[in-house]
């Protein structure tokens, strides 16, 4: 209970006035001498006592109702509000968090969810005032707004208007952490943050990035939401480490499903380009993901366009998933060749005349005394063909190469620096050089290739016939002499010498590769520059090393800012990203080791954008819903209340109404306002004079005495 005219609670010092009356009418006993006392009864004593009890019970009726009519003028009442403290007239600063994320675009009940916690809102807003503050905050916002206080019923009614469904799976605590935090640095004295959502218990929140605001509380109205069940694509990703030009590409897809989904399979598309490519059914056995997988060829190089759709599910916004890739037009490849080596096998390899149509290599060849010079971040692959020792400044920047998504192939000298190698080879992964076995340009094979690993991604689509029940063959050249070295872990060897050292040998390194080959590509070294493997196991080699750890292209989560490299690029360069509904942002690049450093806004729409610079289509970007949108079910009141509390929120309520503005105005005013009790206090006054005068004039105890 409080009260709404507190001062007037001052006036209750007017109690003391029957008290102190009562204590002035009280007068001594005066002795009186007489003659005789036989005419003088004695009065009893049990009636005097009668008569002290009847004064002091007027006197506390009195006292009482003089309280009661002081507190009845002081607007007594009762409330469960938090703020109810300074009552339903004080000034208030309230907070509206409206959930407008993709899950409440379903249907429920009483309406679509996001239909129905907008008019939900709208109640709340009913019960602001002149002083009052309020402000909208939505859980995805656009990127040119900035959610506040306002002063007006009307401008915060124009922000609620403003709210869409939008892409994005922010923490609900985290937004309404927001509006909380902007709540408490108001003046007003009542504070409370309102939050209506379907309360998805994958979204309600693990934590919260700062401590709630203690003198704001958290009132939580749910809207009307029913169980159903859903599937949805929850991942789509290209799982070839190669594209080429005229080769299947494998792409994978899971399926997420509730528990309660009636469906036993499903119906899912790929298309490139927009252009269907493959299709296929996805069993949907248990409550355990589904993954399904497409082979499908590019229309051409370039860009790729990947949409993967699901069809037949009632909830559409998870049934549709994006993916890019590029397939190279050119492969830029530098050929370092050190000091009196020969590059003619390798220049050759990679000419037109032997790659033809299929394959575009745009070499450059620069001798090793130019390394340190180049730019590295230029090119596709680097290939250091016979360096007799690579400088630490030189391993430095040849491993920030890597990292960054270049690929690096190491052809050994036949004088190699040990040491040099050795550190080389450390920097990469690890490896032990202990010089070369074998003598070049000899008459005695020292080793011939023994084993590969065919299941290795390098190896696709090399060897034309590849029988599932037998081993591809693998061509045995003669070598004369080979790199003595031992690898020290950290990678892979993929194809293996009968004496058990490695030939080829694997080191992922960031987003890139590093490869070593345990022979230089001439006749000297080995019989393989005029082998029919050496072309093919050159090309293969080059472009899985220049496909960095993936071939599938960038892909980021909608609703959250994020940022993102892209090798090559200017810093400078001015940037603008085309979205698939005809939005376009202008993005804003800093310098980064390679390339530049992107900071891409809080995208709302799924689909391919496109990033441009000045000039030409810089690269695809995929944007998709967070994976978690597929799980569609709703905590109920109870939990979402016990879930904010152990986040450490001080004060959470709920109230659950019918979705009218008007009955949940009506139910938030009764609830902050509480029962008014003036009107108890008066009649429990009157009640106290009544009694008053019932007990002053039926019960006589001093009649009683003196009849004695």
């Amino acid at each position: 209970m409080t009260f709404l005219n507190p001062l007037l609670l001052l006036a209750l010092t007017a109690v003391s006035v029957p008290l102190m009356l009562h204590l002035l009418n009280v007068r001594q006993p005066t002795q009186v001498d007489f003659s005789s006392l036989a005419f003088v009864k004695t009065i009893e004593k049990a009636a005097v006592q009668k008569i002290k009890i009847k004064r002091w019970l007027l006197l506390a009726l009195r006292m009482l109702a003089i309280a009661l009519i002081v507190m009845a003028f002081a607007r007594p009442h009762w409330g469960q509000d938090t703020g109810t403290l300074f009552g339903p007239d004080a000034r208030s600063a309230l907070g509206v968090v409206v959930d407008n994320s993709p899950s409440m675009q379903q249907d429920g009940p009483s309406g679509p969810y996001l239909d129905q916690a907008i008019q939900r809102a709208q109640g709340v807003l009913q019960t602001v005032s002149t002083g009052d503050q309020a402000g909208v905050w939505p859980t995805v916002s656009t990127p040119e707004s900035t959610p506040g206080l306002v002063r007006t019923r009307e401008a915060a009614r124009a922000d609620l208007e403003a709210i869409a469904p939008r892409g994005g799976t922010p923490s609900l605590a985290d937004r309404a952490l927001n509006a909380a935090q902007a709540v408490s640095a108001s003046e007003r004295s009542r504070k409370v943050v309102y939050l209506t959502s379907d309360f998805q218990r994958t979204r309600l929140g693990d934590s919260l990035r700062t401590a709630w605001p203690t003198d704001v509380t958290l009132a939580l109205l749910p809207v009307d939401t029913q169980s159903r069940p859903n599937a949805g694509i929850t991942e789509l990703r290209v799982a070839s480490p190669i594209v080429e030009a005229g080769q299947p590409v494998q792409v994978e897809m899971t399926v997420g499903h509730t528990a309660e989904s009636t469906q036993e399979e499903v119906a899912a598309s790929l298309y490139f380009d927009d252009e269907r490519v493959a299709q296929t059914t996805v069993a949907l056995n248990d409550d355990s993901p589904a993954t399904a997988s497409f082979s499908a060829t590019p229309p051409d190089r370039g860009w790729v366009r990947v949409r993967a759709e699901l069809e037949g599910d009632a909830f559409a916004p998870d049934d549709t998933r994006y993916a890019t890739f590029f397939v190279p037009d050119t492969r830029e490849v530098l050929i370092v060749r050190g000091a009196g080596q020969s590059t003619r096998f390798v220049e050759l390899a990679l000419s037109e005349a032997v790659a033809g149509d299929a394959v575009d290599f745009n070499t450059t060849v620069v001798e090793r005394a130019a390394l340190a010079q180049t730019d590295l971040s230029a090119y596709d692959a680097v290939l250091l063909v016979g360096p007799k020792r690579i400088a630490s400044g030189e391993r430095t920047r040849l491993r920030q190469y890597v990292e960054g998504g270049g690929g690096a192939l190491l052809f050994p000298h036949p004088d190699a620096d040990a040491d040099s190698y050795t550190a080389l080879f450390d920097s990469w992964g690890g490896g032990q050089v202990r010089g070369i076995s074998g003598a070049l340009g000899g008459d005695t094979s020292v080793a011939t290739l023994e084993r590969a690993a065919f299941d290795h991604p390098l190896f696709d689509s090399m060897f034309d016939a590849r029988d599932s029940t037998r081993e591809p063959s693998l061509e045995r050249p003669a070598i004369w002499a080979a790199l003595d070295w031992q690898p020290r872990g950290g990678g892979q060897s993929l194809i293996e010498l009968s004496t058990g050292s490695p030939f080829l040998y694997e080191w992922p390194l960031g987003q890139g590769r590093a490869l070593a080959a345990a022979v230089a590509p001439t006749l000297d070294w080995s019989e393989l520059p005029t082998r029919g493997l050496f072309v093919p196991l050159l090309y293969r080699s080059i472009f899985y090393a220049a496909a960095g750890d993936s071939a599938e292209g960038p892909s980021v989560r909608t609703g959250t800012p994020e940022t993102h490299t892209v090798q090559g690029l200017s810093p400078d360069a001015e940037l603008t990203l085309e979205g698939p509904n005809g939005t376009a942002f202008e993005i804003e690049a800093a310098p980064s080791p390679g390339g530049a450093r992107l900071t891409l806004p809080a995208l709302s729409a799924p689909g391919i954008y496109t990033l441009r610079d000045a000039e030409a289509s810089a690269q695809h970007i995929a944007v998709n819903h967070a994976p978690a949108l597929t799980d569609l079910s709703p905590a109920n009141a109870g939990e979402a209340v016990s879930h904010y509390e152990e986040l450490g929120i001080p004060s959470v309520q709920t109230l659950s109404v019918e979705a009218r503005p008007e009955a949940v105005a009506e139910a938030l005013e009764q609830q902050q306002a509480g029962g008014a009790l003036w009107n108890v206090f008066l009649m429990l006054a009157l009640a106290c004079l009544v009694a008053e005068m019932i007990v002053a004039r039926l019960w006589t105890p001093e009649a009683a005495a003196s009849s004695a």
